[in-house]
């Protein structure tokens, strides 16, 4: 209408109603298009928020990961040091060594024979969400934080893939048995391995802590009331599975304290 119209006006030369009519349709289209950025960024805006739970999320679980490692790391060192110089001393057949006081679990398998912690590390959620765009209408700064935290994360879940391998040779020494001296010496290197790729791992850890705690994460609800449910069976698991090695700690926003008085 507003075309046939406009045709009708250049016939009759109406020039000023040419005008309006072309205003109007510059003015619709314009209307129009701002209503759809306007759609547009109201979208972008909700999937921000629907990616920041799930970014908190798997900043809260990177959380616990992380002081979990912290905690677990003097004694992971100090046995270390006792399966370094027992292999150094051939004097001695090897004995064996049983440390791990829960076996239930690991009743067909060799029992592990050094607390190191496997966890899955959450980055996942941020590298699809940067990818498509969702996270454009972050803060910069924050964006910026959040993504060198991340690369961190990678770096743990890299080192943690490295270390269980090297782990997984070394469960031999759980049992007697004889043992020539290129055996220790093979041992001992690959114990040198894992101690150096768990020490990044800790390290990474530590300085990743408190880029995690700026953040500050606020899970929803329901993954807190979770996540706080969890921690008194997770409590005792670790103290079957670490004993003495375990060293309770405590989560910022959970409402109760890791439970000490349950350590046997």
């Amino acid at each position: 209408m507003i075309l046939r119209r406009m045709t009708q006006h250049v016939k009759d030369q109406n020039w000023v109603a040419v005008g309006l009519d072309f205003a109007i349709v510059v003015l619709g289209v314009l209307f129009a298009l701002m209503a759809e950025q306007w759609l547009r960024s109201g979208q972008q805006r909700s999937d921000l928020q629907g990616a920041e739970l799930a970014i908190n999320a798997d900043l809260f679980t990177n959380l616990f990961s992380i002081k979990e490692v912290i905690a677990i790391a003097p004694c992971r060192k100090e046995r270390t040091r006792i399966l370094s110089e027992m292999l150094q001393n051939e004097d001695e057949p090897w004995p064996g060594l049983p440390w791990t006081p829960h076996p239930g679990a690991f009743q067909t398998q060799l029992p592990e024979v050094l607390p190191t912690p496997y966890r899955m590390w959450g980055s996942r959620v941020w590298e699809a969400e940067l990818s498509n765009g969702t996270l454009s209408l972050m803060n910069a700064d924050r964006r910026r934080a959040l993504d060198s935290l991340f690369r961190g994360t990678n770096l743990m879940l890299d080192k943690q893939e490295e270390i269980f391998d090297a782990q997984a040779r070394l469960k031999i020494l759980a049992l007697p048995r004889e043992m020539t001296s290129d055996e220790r010496s093979r041992y001992l290197e690959l114990l040198h391995f894992h101690d150096l790729q768990s020490g990044l791992r800790e390290r990474v850890a530590r300085q990743t802590l408190p880029q995690i705690k700026a953040a500050d994460p606020q899970p929803d609800q329901a993954y807190f009331d979770e996540f706080r449910d969890y921690m008194p069976t997770y409590t005792q698991q670790r103290l079957e599975r670490y004993g003495d090695c375990f060293v309770p700690f405590e989560m910022p926003y959970l409402d109760i304290l890791t439970p000490n008085e349950i350590r046997p």
